[in-house]
């Protein structure tokens, strides 16, 4: 069951008028797989699970600075054995970090470690929540880190969660001290401080009060103790098997933690006793410490009904409902889940009378209407019910027509009335319902819209609901409908990235419900309405998820993908960035990729924006696209003016579709099997930097692929064509073809083959080549790689202010001089950082080139260093070329120039 669906649905109804109940909603979604789950109908284990968090109030945030910061042993040993609603707040999302599977950087690291962290999530069985903070890269401390991201607006964000959420405990991973070292992890911990104060103060963003959040104030502070174990105060075990997954809390942790693959965290899932230990930082007024998480706290939802002067029937129903969850406990047979149904059935009723007496919009209202969505899956995974809404495509665009097939299958014991399903439409969109198609197939792929043109059963209406019907134990029902789209439905635009970013800070959007949300409400969500009658009890629950598309790969199986609204046509335009020499004439080609999202016929004409005095050979092209996925590539030559002034313009593509549609944005697919898929959507331009800069002519340059890396088409914009080198190119050892070989960013953790036949490399240099090696991590340092003795200090020697000064050790030398003479304006204009993983250590065969420190530390000289080795050079680099190479700065494509032109007979 998609249950972040279900959240989309009670936002669309209550978001406005209850922002607590919104995020309540949302985080209980996120505990569960989203919509690339396979239907089930959840077992004994899923009720097991889901009953050990309806009786009590037990909340705890974890706040950390990024993806992986969480202690996820604690979360998973909270989530999943205690039954504790537990969530992790992450600052960021991860955007200032490398991409060890993909070519992704910044926002579009962003969507991947996002989607890294959900996945995460799915196992340990928390939830996640962010700030607006933007992951500017490394930072030596918090007063750096809250230079970039506004100190009141970042604790805004934070507030909102403590208040929203509402957690009786928070746990701070980091102390917001030097010793957290990472100077992001240090305002993380800050944070947590003072929104434990600031969230229960109602004169601190009073405008949040407005909104219908409330002040809170959390019971206790902890904070984590991984640098120093022995100052526990309170221990939580996670090496305890559980005994619905018979697995520890801890493996359940590390198959969590292994989800962050674009950060290289694969882990292993140790056996034995473990346990999370947390120190006391704060806590309220009159909390009792104790020796457990949870001492002196009061958790039951009778505290709540009395605090709410709930009336005394009210308080009986409360009661009630209780005994219907502990009866439901007490019937539960794994080989017999419904047995679980009618207890679960009674608490279902006794829940409803009980939110009709509270006071609404009450802290108790809230939670018991929390509560009353995973009662409703509890009492669905007992009675053994599974729903499925299937759209005929995964990819729409505006205007489209399209077909969704909603089937239930009441799988259980009892009998169901009333299922009638509703499929919630975007602002504009109508339906009707029609026949439903054949039932499928046992083997061989599934029917995709084989329906469609059959009868109809209704007229176009603004609502897409199905008639009752009564399903008896065993019975399958499908339901289908067309849907249209209106020509002006919105795209499925990251909803945090619908704004230019602010500095260091994304805008929300101007709607509460979804600030602090990992990612987008569903396009179409789904209600189902079921009436059960087991035993005595008879009451009715729902269904909540949403529509999502069924595939089959055929070495695979079966596959779920998300339904997103993308435009008709991607406009992508390659390179991202032209680098234009002044004393270039002659034409370059740029290449524009349509791509088709539509079902149907496509097709215009292409065509470039040029700046004044730029033209293009042709002016525009025409087009044609049959169906989606069709995709067509079209070379314009780009001519420059006689006299081409130095700076930064912007190059436009765009399509004209034969209907006056205009389409100018790129669509890019952030697709990896463990992560649900998502979508960027860009601009289609690229940034034309025109600046003098020279290399050497008729070079042959080899390319060893390191990760994240653009090396190959930076270096083809400076005119040369790169040779990616292969194992085979690898073990024959041939590399004598080659000038100059360029190692890649972390070449040596991403390629085992080069570390296999790294001596051929080696002989490579010693021959006479050109070798020029990217930073690399510790692993570096082993005997056998670099060609003479170097260390990388611990933490490594990094310069993470960009704007730190610069100073040529060797002004003369011909990798700084020859063919372009860098200089200061050569280091202006770069982003993120000057560079990482340094030397910090070298013998006398190496020769620095470059000193550098961020402000009030000791000159680093380790960032590019080389060295003879036999007839060739040697240079290691820790300059962050592959941030500034994307971005087009000029001094980097200046300075690679350099490393590429340099001839081993001009260095003395």
């Amino acid at each position: 069951m998609n249950l972040r669906s279900a959240a989309s649905h009670v936002v669309h109804r209550w978001g406005r008028r209850s922002p607590i109940l919104l995020l309540l909603l949302l985080a209980w979604a996120e505990t569960r797989p989203l919509a690339a789950q396979i239907p089930d109908a959840g077992g004994a284990t899923r009720v097991a699970e889901l009953l050990r968090g309806l009786d009590g109030v037990k909340r705890v945030l974890m706040i950390g600075a990024h993806p992986d910061d969480e202690d996820t042993s604690l979360l998973a040993a909270l989530a999943r054995g205690q039954g504790v609603e537990a969530a992790y707040l992450a600052l960021t999302r991860g955007e200032g970090g490398q991409n060890l599977i993909g070519p992704e950087l910044f926002e579009g690291l962003g969507v991947v470690r996002t989607g890294e962290l959900l996945a995460a999530r799915e196992l340990d069985g928390a939830h996640q929540f962010f700030t607006r903070a933007f992951d500017f890269g490394f930072s030596k401390s918090a007063d750096e880190a809250l230079a970039l991201w506004p100190r009141e607006k970042l604790l805004a964000d934070v507030v909102w969660v403590v208040r929203t959420y509402r957690p009786q405990v928070i746990v701070s991973v980091f102390t917001g001290t030097p010793a957290d070292g990472h100077g992001q992890h240090q305002a993380a911990g800050i944070m947590a401080q003072e929104a434990f104060v600031a969230a229960a103060d109602p004169q601190r963003f009073p405008e949040q009060l407005q909104l219908g959040a409330r002040p809170w104030q959390a019971s206790k502070l902890y904070g984590g103790v991984w640098r120093n174990p022995e100052g526990a105060s309170v221990t939580v075990a996670t090496g305890v098997i559980d005994p619905l997954s018979g697995r520890s809390y801890y493996q359940i942790a590390m198959a969590s933690r292994s989800q962050h693959r674009s950060q290289d965290m694969g882990v292993a899932q140790i056996l034995g006793p473990s346990e999370s230990g947390l120190a006391l930082m704060n806590q309220a007024a009159g909390v009792e410490v104790g020796s457990t998480l949870f001492a002196g706290v009061d958790t039951a939802l009778v505290s709540l009904a009395d605090a709410s002067r709930m009336s005394g029937e009210g308080a009986a129903h409360l009661r009630a409902y209780r005994q219907g969850v502990q009866a439901a406990e007490d019937a539960l047979r794994p080989e017999e889940p419904s047995q679980a149904l009618p207890g679960l059935l009674a608490a279902v009723r006794h829940l409803e009378l009980a939110r009709a007496a509270a006071s609404s919009g009450s802290a108790l209202s809230d939670e018991l209407a929390f509560r009353s969505g995973r009662l409703d899956e509890a009492a669905l995974a007992a009675a053994g019910v599974v729903v499925d809404a299937r759209s005929s495509r995964d990819r729409l665009v505006p205007g489209e027509t399209f077909r969704v097939d909603l089937e239930v299958w009441n799988g259980g014991a009892w009998t169901a009335t009333g299922v009638a399903p509703e499929i919630e439409l975007p602002e504009g969109a109508r339906a009707r319902p029609v026949v439903p198609p054949p039932p499928p197939r046992r083997f061989g792929p599934p029917e995709a819209d084989a329906a469609r043109g059959e009868r109809t059963l209704g007229d176009w209406s603004s609502r897409a609901r199905g008639e009752a019907r009564t399903l008896a134990a065993g019975a399958f029902e499908r339901w289908s409908f067309e849907i249209e789209l209106p020509s002006d439905a919105p795209f499925s635009r990251l909803y945090y990235l619908e704004r230019p970013r602010t500095g260091a800070m994304y805008q929300w959007p101007d709607d509460p419900q979804e600030w602090g949300s990992p990612r987008n409400r569903e396009a179409f969500p789904v209600d189902v309405p079921l009436t059960f009658t087991a035993g005595d009890e008879t009451a009715a629950v729902r269904w909540k998820g949403a529509v999502q598309y069924r595939g089959v790969n055929p070495a695979r199986g079966e596959q779920r993908e998300p339904v997103l609204i993308l435009p008709a046509v991607s406009v992508a335009l390659d390179p991202g960035v032209l680098v234009w020499p002044l004393d270039r004439r002659d034409p370059r080609t740029v290449q524009v990729t349509l791509e088709s999202h539509a079902p149907d016929v496509q097709d215009g004409t292409v065509r470039l924006e040029l700046p004044a005095g730029w033209t293009a050979e042709p002016e525009s092209w025409p087009y044609r696209l049959e169906r989606t996925g069709s995709r067509a590539s079209f070379a314009f030559e780009v001519v420059p003016p006689a006299a081409i002034r130095e700076g930064e313009q912007t190059i436009h593509a765009f399509a004209t579709a034969s209907d006056g549609r205009a389409f100018a944005e790129a669509v890019t697919l952030v697709d990896y099997e463990h992560i649900r898929r998502n979508v960027l959507l860009r601009p289609s331009d690229a940034i034309l930097r025109t600046f003098p800069v020279k290399v050497a002519q008729g070079l042959t340059v080899g390319y060893v692929m390191g990760t994240g890396d653009s090396g190959p088409a930076a270096i083809r914009e400076l005119g040369i064509e790169p040779h990616l080198i292969t194992t085979d190119d690898l073990a024959a050892g041939d590399l004598g073809r080659f000038d100059v070989i360029v190692l890649g960013v972390r070449a040596y953790e991403a390629r085992p083959d080069l570390v296999q036949y790294n001596e051929s490399v080696l002989d490579f240099v010693r021959r006479g080549g050109v070798l020029i090696s990217q930073y690399n991590q510790y692993d570096y340092t082993r005997p056998g790689i670099a060609p003479y003795p170097v260390q990388i200090s611990r933490p490594h020697d990094r310069v993470t202010d960009e704007t730190a000064a610069v100073r040529l050790l060797q002004p003369d030398h011909p990798l700084v001089a020859t063919p372009n003479r860098i200089g200061p304006s050569d280091f202006e204009g770069w982003v993120q950082e000057r560079g990482l993983y340094f030397l910090g250590e070298w013998d006398d065969h190496w020769t620095p080139l470059l000193e550098m420190a961020d402000p009030g530390e000791e000159p680093k000289q380790g960032s590019l260093l080389v060295s003879r080795v036999g007839e060739g050079l040697y240079v290691y680099t820790g300059l962050a070329f592959f941030r500034q190479l994307p971005a087009g700065v000029p001094g980097a494509y200046r300075l690679l120039a350099n490393l590429i032109s340099v001839r081993p007979n001009l260095v003395p």
